[in-house]
């Protein structure tokens, strides 16, 4: 995944990524053998755990072993940073120059990405032969996501997809959490956990994404970097008019993820009214 604007070259940012998605694939191997496995095999002996959701418990185990370590860094990266989670200085000094630590933690999640696609599609793992009748939405977010990693990595807008990643994190937590008190039979801690998971799915992919990320990319991304390019008539001897569209149509992958965050929030709603009734999530 090379840079486009910055200086950067392509060898390196193509083996940054190749080391970020072999030492993924490690991680997984250590954390699901040493970690995952044994506990899962301890609850079964406990009788905790039935054989027909160990394969479930062995995936919401991981997501939360991946993408708890990937918030932690993400704050490693971020923290002291002006521009963290600030929409008024996501784009301000385009284009600039990620550090080191930013760029590694891009290539690692990218990597994790793309290892959620294999371990849906079962290409190199059969223990997370989960199917769910939202498959193809999911496939589609991942594709967006994707998409929108490599294009935000190679033009310089990696200050707001730090941001964007960060906050789904935090649904993303709590959901997997949720799943592995529902399969252990622990109803009173899955319901606690569900009802955290949707009232922040509210609060953060339909409130704070579209305050934060939308309403930057929408007006700062324009008065930052449009309005300049427009004004010079070209950049990177690359027309104006095209760099207009380019931010037009990854305008449109940030909307395409509201309408994602939208329709599964319409589930969410009828899995709060289910669980009213029956008092306890499935």
């Amino acid at each position: 995944m090379p840079c486009f604007l910055t200086e950067c070259e392509p060898q390196t940012e193509l083996t940054r990524f190749g080391a970020a998605l072999f030492g993924l694939y490690g991680y997984h191997f250590v954390v699901d053998s040493f970690l995952i496995h044994p506990f899962v095999q301890f609850t079964l002996r406990k009788g905790w755990l039935t054989e027909d959701k160990v394969d479930k418990m062995r995936e919401s185990l991981y997501k939360n072993a991946a993408v708890g370590a990937f918030h932690v860094m993400g704050y490693y990266v971020g923290w002291h940073e002006s521009w963290f989670l600030n929409k008024e200085e996501y784009f301000k000094d385009w284009p600039y120059s990620a550090p080191e630590g930013l760029r590694w933690y891009y290539m690692i999640y990218l990597a994790f990405w793309i290892q959620s696609i294999d371990f849906m599609l079962n290409l190199t793992n059969n223990h997370y032969s989960v199917k769910r009748k939202d498959n193809a939405e999911m496939l589609v977010h991942h594709f967006a996501t994707i998409s929108l990693m490599m294009f935000s990595y190679s033009v310089d807008l990696t200050r707001m997809g730090i941001s964007v990643l960060m906050i789904h994190d935090v649904n993303d937590l709590l959901l997997e959490t949720a799943k592995v008190f529902v399969y252990l039979g622990w109803e009173n801690l899955a319901n606690v956990f569900f009802g955290m998971f949707a009232l922040m799915w509210f609060v953060v992919r339909w409130g704070f994404y579209s305050y934060n990320i939308l309403h930057s990319a929408y007006a700062y991304a324009y008065s930052d970097i449009v309005v300049h390019i427009l004004e010079a008539g070209s950049y990177r001897d690359i027309d104006a008019n095209v760099w207009y569209w380019v931010w037009i149509v990854w305008f449109g992958f940030l909307c395409l993820l509201l309408v994602l965050h939208i329709y599964w929030g319409l589930l969410i709603v009828k899995m709060v009214v289910k669980v009213l009734g029956d008092g306890n999530v499935e």
